[in-house]
């Protein structure tokens, strides 16, 4: 089945209600990425609804589906530079929310494809890698969301379950560590789930009460770890609704070979951390982006760039982004 009813008409968590065989096809919109718009948009200034910016939004009402799509999950943005954050991060979301729900039906669903790879011109659209062959957030997203291994926590009735794929050629055996944890960084519970799976073959386990029901829903999330590792995450609220604290980092830039070393250690909760590094170099390539930190963890990004680029510019507050960015504005 085809599933366009989500972009044009509902909300993306909407996905959830399907139980297809095969979604050959659905999608969602978001902006081309900062530097493929600025080459090919020149309003003085830059707004959504813009001459330029309109004359590269072919969809029908494009714009009021990307505002309705924010609607529930993320706050209304402020400014435009806000605005282009918010969409693709929103992208990126509504992708991962139909493409990890599409597999852990397996096997009753057996595939799911994403309408669109790429683009053939600087247009807001539903494709992951832009006009200009830039890769948007949603990218990086939709790579991680069809991962050999899933680790989905999902709502079954009044509680929650752990549902694991092995989509591969490899069976997986471990023991997954389910973890409730505040914004703080503390563990409130937690349980260990063992994972038992042949090649191509999927799991499900119901999570205890104590992991799946939380205290302060607007403070806490749950945590998949393998081998000491997250591989997933559960939000018990949308972003309008949590207590996401104001994003403090601390940011190491180190130069190699090809470009450069960024190393980003949370000082508080940061959801959905992306080095938007075509906003320094238009020619820059980060190698992973939408990278969820607990305080004293640390992501470590590598920048493609023959630019010589000063450490300041990799933690510009356009460059460094989170979705903890878009509440206090």
């Amino acid at each position: 089945m085809h599933i366009w009813d989500v972009w044009n008409e509902r909300d993306y968590s909407d996905y959830l209600g399907y139980t297809p065989r095969f979604v050959s096809e659905f999608g969602f919109q978001g902006p081309p990425t900062w530097a493929t718009l600025t080459r090919a948009v020149h309003d003085e200034p830059l707004a959504p609804d813009s001459p330029g910016m309109l004359a590269h939004q072919k969809a029908a009402d494009g714009n009021g589906k990307l505002a309705r799509g924010l609607a529930g999950h993320l706050p209304e943005p402020v400014s435009f530079e806000d605005w282009h954050w918010a969409t693709q991060l929103n992208q990126a979301r509504a992708l991962v929310t139909g493409i990890e729900h599409f597999r852990g039906l397996a096997p009753v669903c057996a595939g799911a494809i994403v309408w669109q790879l790429n683009d053939c011109w600087p247009v807001s659209s539903w494709a992951v890698v832009d006009g200009d062959g830039r890769l948007k957030p949603a990218w990086y997203a939709v790579r991680r969301a069809f991962r050999d291994r899933l680790a989905l926590i999902r709502r079954r009735g009044d509680g929650l379950e752990l549902a694991t794929l092995a989509d591969s050629s490899e069976p997986w055996h471990a023991i997954l560590r389910v973890e409730r944890v505040g914004f703080d960084g503390t563990v409130l519970a937690a349980t260990d789930v063992p994972v038992d799976l042949e090649p191509r073959t999927g799991g499900v386990a119901p999570l205890p009460s104590q992991v799946a029901v939380p205290a302060d829903p607007r403070a806490e999330l749950l945590v998949v770890r393998a081998g000491g590792v997250a591989v997933g995450h559960f939000w018990f609220a949308e972003d309008v609704d949590a207590a996401l604290p104001p994003p403090v980092c601390e940011v190491d830039v180190a130069p190699v070979t090809g470009g450069f070393v960024v190393t980003v250690t949370a000082r508080t909760l940061v959801k959905d951390l992306a080095l938007l590094a075509d906003r320094m170099d238009p020619e820059a390539v980060v190698d992973d982006m939408l990278v969820t930190l607990l305080p004293g963890e640390s992501a470590r990004l590598h920048v493609r760039s023959t630019r010589d680029l000063a450490p300041a510019a990799f933690e510009a507050p356009l460059v460094l982004r989170c979705a903890n960015d878009l509440l206090l504005r």
